[in-house]
């Protein structure tokens, strides 16, 4: 019978280290999942950041092509190109800048679409 209690009395003591173990594991990786997720909220919001430069860069760039003095620069619509080119690359990384807006590829492709028929006009009129 007494054997009977150290063994129930050890099977006891190792259940509770197991299950202390694993509840600070589980806790471990949990906060180290709420560190991971922070970081990707912070990375996707700069992402935003990225986005709205570039395309304010773009609308300067395309405003100053259109200006009488360098309408036609081949220099001009060479950087034009570039940005379009950055801007198509970038967005292949849509799933992180979408995690906090998920509307900003609906916005950024509606001002690519204008800034593309504004490009069929000008070269309509030539």
């Amino acid at each position: 019978m007494n054997e009977l209690f150290i063994l129930l009395g050890t099977a006891l003591c190792l259940s509770c280290s197991f299950s202390i173990i694993m509840i600070w594991y589980v806790r471990s990786s949990l906060l180290k999942t709420r560190e991971e997720i922070n970081i990707i909220y912070t990375a996707s919001e700069e992402m935003v950041e990225v986005f709205s430069m570039i395309d304010t860069y773009k609308e300067h760039l395309n405003s100053v092509y259109e200006m009488p003095t360098f309408y036609g620069d081949s220099t001009l619509k060479s950087l034009l190109d570039h940005t379009n080119q950055m801007i198509e690359f970038l967005k292949k990384y849509d799933k992180v800048y979408s995690f906090t807006q998920p509307d900003l590829e609906e916005q950024l492709s509606a001002a690519q679409n204008d800034t593309e028929e504004d490009e069929y006009e000008e070269e309509t009129q030539e």
